[in-house]
C-alpha cells in the first residue's frame, strides 16, 4: 500500500534541513520529491519559466494544471517506494494565497500524513535573511505568522481530503534541530511494516 508523507512549511523554516537529516537516519529508504522542483521542471520544460521563483507569478490556471501533473507523476513513484513530498501547503502570489495542494491534487496524493515545520516569526526572518541564495519576499513577523496560520489551515482541509494525520514539528532556534529532525523520524519509520 502506498506510503506518502508531506511535509511542509513556511520558506526560511528550515523544512529542507529537518528532511535531509531525518532521512539519513530513518529505516525506511524514502524518496524525496520535490512538489516545487518537480512543478519547475514541468514549467521550464515547456517554456513558462526561467528561474524557480517566477513560478508563483504564473497565472493560477497554470499553476494548477502543474499541480496536478506533478500530483500524477508522484502517486506513479509511491506504487513502489515510500515518498516523501517536500512542498509549500501554501504558497503567496501577487493576488492572494494559493493552495499548494488544491482538492484535486491532495486526492490524487492521498497522504498517510502532513507534517508541518513551524518556528517563531522572528526566527523564520532571521533565517531568510541569512539566506541569500533565493529571491525571497520581504515580510514582517506579522505577516509571516498569518501565513503560518493559514499553512495549519490549509493542513486541516487536507486532511479532511485524504485522512491523513497532521503532525506539527516545532524547530526552534533554543530547542534544537535535533529534536526536529527525532520527530519526523518516527513518523517516516511507521512506513517500514508497509514496504517490509
Amino acid at each position: 500500500m502506498p506510503f506518502v508523507v508531506i511535509i511542509t512549511g513556511i520558506p526560511g523554516v528550515g523544512k529542507s534541513t529537518i528532511t535531509r537529516l531525518a532521512l539519513q537516519r530513518t529505516k525506511a529508504k524514502f524518496k524525496l520529491v520535490n512538489f516545487g522542483d518537480l512543478m519547475f521542471e514541468e514549467a521550464l520544460r515547456i517554456g513558462l519559466v526561467k528561474h524557480r521563483d517566477e513560478m508563483r507569478k504564473l497565472p493560477l490556471e497554470v499553476q494548477r494544471e502543474l499541480q496536478k501533473k506533478v500530483a500524477e507523476k508522484i502517486v506513479e513513484m509511491a506504487k513502489s517506494e515510500p515518498i516523501l513530498i517536500d512542498t509549500h501547503a501554501t504558497i503567496k502570489t501577487p493576488h492572494g494565497y494559493l493552495l499548494g495542494l488544491p482538492y484535486d491534487v491532495i486526492r490524487t496524493l492521498n497522504p498517510n500524513f502532513i507534517v508541518i515545520i513551524e518556528a517563531t516569526p522572528a526566527e523564520i526572518l532571521g533565517r531568510r535573511l541569512r539566506d541569500l541564495k533565493r529571491d525571497r519576499d520581504v515580510e514582517t513577523e506579522e505577516q509571516i505568522q498569518r501565513h503560518q496560520d493559514l499553512n495549519r489551515a490549509a493542513a486541516i482541509a487536507y486532511a479532511m481530503h485524504s485522512n491523513a494525520l497532521i503532525k506539527i514539528i516545532e524547530n526552534h532556534e533554543d530547542k534544537g534541530l535535533e529534536e526536529a529532525v527525532n520527530e519526523l523520524v518516527k513518523i517516516l519509520d511507521l512506513a517500514v511494516k508497509e514496504y517490509a
